[in-house]
């Protein structure tokens, strides 16, 4: 999904939303040729050599490919090995409380999650990853950040994901009863070879959390629910319309499908047709609203269309429906922002900050802002700083300079 959003200031801040060898053998044969005489022997005896013996002696032939040079044989690329990527990370609570037990780390590739690790006493964890996708446990002691690695019996008949996953594809969180966890998405480690996830953040259930699947759908029928899948795996080959079809056919099969409807919302908001896609979203909603998802969808198409006080109605309840979704807390933050309630801005950046790990830079850039404007001059500077070091040829670098360099300017001497 592609977001340009408007700030309500002298420059625009755009945004941008998205929502992851065969070697061949070749078998070369060099021409062999064989090479036979016959000569004859004195004393009526037959021997099998080249140029002939005396006496009636067999001597032993000789190797008729000496001297002859062996056909050159193609050779195909062989591909490298595996490559090890070597992670570590910690789990905390959001409240600062201690972990109440181990905690299980898993992988979840285009909706499959293996657990590939568990955590140390002091919240530590790490494993072992390679090209193959292939994924061993390897408890973390409590010492430090050290990662230590090595297979167990168990990791080898149970973490090993499918081949062909990418680990782009992939996200990486923490799996215990009564939280729910921050997902880190492996797309921004690709090319590293040892890789700190720093935190992950679980929050403690009170109730009040909503649901990423319905219990409606639990319930759908089998033919609806054939429908919805067939459209899943159409939406991941980029073959929206199709994918649209089905969801539909889901909908249509059982009315109270309330995935389905949310599905078909965001394929319909990914071809450019917002009133269906409010439309379906607001139909999720209706038959569940403990549902994430249809508040967020309406949060960020009001985003898109710079309705700020739609978009924070939504995306506020959106956040205590899910306290573990970054962009919900960023497009938040934005909406907020924009409205002129720069505390609540800030706090959601925070929290969306705390979440990524940095990995929207802009949220650096609209921390300046929001900073700027609540007076905190030497914060901003230093979070625009910060956001022009981490994106120096960003879309919005420009802007961030012309701003930095007026906040600079009100800084006592």
């Amino acid at each position: 999904m592609r977001l340009t959003l408007r700030l309500l200031l002298t420059a625009a801040l755009g945004l941008t939303c998205s929502w992851g060898q065969t070697a061949g053998t070749a078998t070369g044969g060099a021409s062999s040729t064989t090479g036979g005489a016959t000569g004859g022997t004195t004393g009526g005896t037959t021997g099998g050599t080249t140029g002939g013996t005396t006496g009636g002696t067999t001597t032993r032939p000789t190797n008729p490919n000496i001297g002859v040079q062996p056909t050159p044989q193609p050779t195909t690329p062989v591909p490298p090995p595996p490559r090890p990527v070597f992670i570590s990370g910690k789990v905390v609570v959001d409240d600062g409380s201690a972990l109440p037990t181990s905690v299980n780390i898993q992988t979840i590739c285009s909706g499959s999650q293996r657990t590939v690790a568990h955590t140390g006493p002091s919240g530590d964890f790490s494993f072992q990853w390679n090209d193959r996708n292939t994924t061993f446990f390897s408890d973390a002691s409590d010492s430090a950040r050290t990662p230590s690695f090595g297979p167990t019996q168990s990791s080898l008949s149970d973490s090993s994901s499918r081949p062909g996953e990418s680990m782009a594809d992939c996200d990486v969180r923490a799996d215990l009863g009564g939280y729910t966890s921050s997902r880190i998405g492996m797309y921004q480690f690709t090319r590293e070879n040892t890789i700190d996830l720093g935190d992950i953040v679980l929050h403690r259930v009170t109730g009040d959390e909503g649901t990423v699947v319905s219990m409606l759908s639990l319930k759908a029928p089998k033919d609806a629910k054939k429908s919805f899948e067939k459209g899943t795996s159409l939406v991941r080959a980029k073959k929206l319309p199709d994918a649209a079809t089905n969801f539909q056919k889901a909908v249509d099969s059982y009315p109270q499908y309330a995935d389905a409807w949310l599905s078909l919302g965001r394929v319909e908001s990914q071809m450019g047709n917002r009133d269906a896609a409010r439309a379906d979203f607001q139909k999720a909603m209706e038959l569940d609203a403990k549902l994430v998802g249809p508040w967020q969808e309406m949060g960020y198409l009001a985003s898109d269309q710079s309705k700020w006080d739609e978009a924070a109605r939504y995306l506020d309840q959106a956040v205590k429906l899910d306290p573990m979704s970054p962009m919900a807390w960023y497009f938040s933050a934005m909406a907020n922002y924009n409205l002129g309630r720069f505390e609540a801005a800030e706090r959601s950046l925070r929290a969306e900050m705390k979440l990524d790990h940095g990995v929207n830079g802009r949220a650096k850039f609209l921390l300046g802002l929001v900073l700027i404007a609540r007076k905190d001059i030497s914060g901003g500077v230093d979070a625009l700083r910060s956001f022009l070091a981490s994106a120096p040829n960003a879309q919005d670098a420009e802007s961030a300079k012309k701003m930095l360099t007026r906040a600079e300017s009100q800084l006592p001497r």
